[in-house]
């Protein structure tokens, strides 16, 4: 009997409040979805990126024995400056396209782009 009272009151707040476990299920497999994306990720990417800063490290290593003139803060801030430089699409590389990021043609492309997607002015 105390079974029967208990458990139809159950079903009368899960049916009052429906919506609200809806939205609470569909929270918790977002949550899920996240967590095992996540997962699957780094137990994809870690590996390869843990070798590669291995490689990079015995490579800078190498370099630097190689190349006793150099000190190891010039060689950082020279790849520094490198890095930076990339980041906004210039190349060091002497194989590397001459083509200019903020050309007229581009300029104009990156204002009608900012105009058109901000909305009123």
């Amino acid at each position: 009997m105390l079974q029967s009272l208990a458990g139809s009151s159950c079903v009368r707040l899960v049916e009052r409040h429906r919506s609200a476990w809806c939205f609470g299920f569909l929270v918790l497999g977002y949550l899920l979805y996240l967590v095992f994306g996540a997962v699957v990720f780094s137990s994809v990417e870690l590996p390869y990126e843990d070798l590669l800063r291995q490689e990079l490290r015995k490579l800078k290593r190498r370099f630097l024995e190689e190349h006793e003139c150099l000190s190891e803060p010039q060689l950082e801030q020279f790849l520094g400056r490198v890095l930076e430089a990339s980041n906004y699409g210039v190349s060091v590389l002497s194989n590397a396209s001459g083509n200019w990021n903020w050309d007229f043609t581009s300029a104009l492309f990156f204002a009608s782009t900012v105009l058109s997607t901000t909305g009123d002015l």
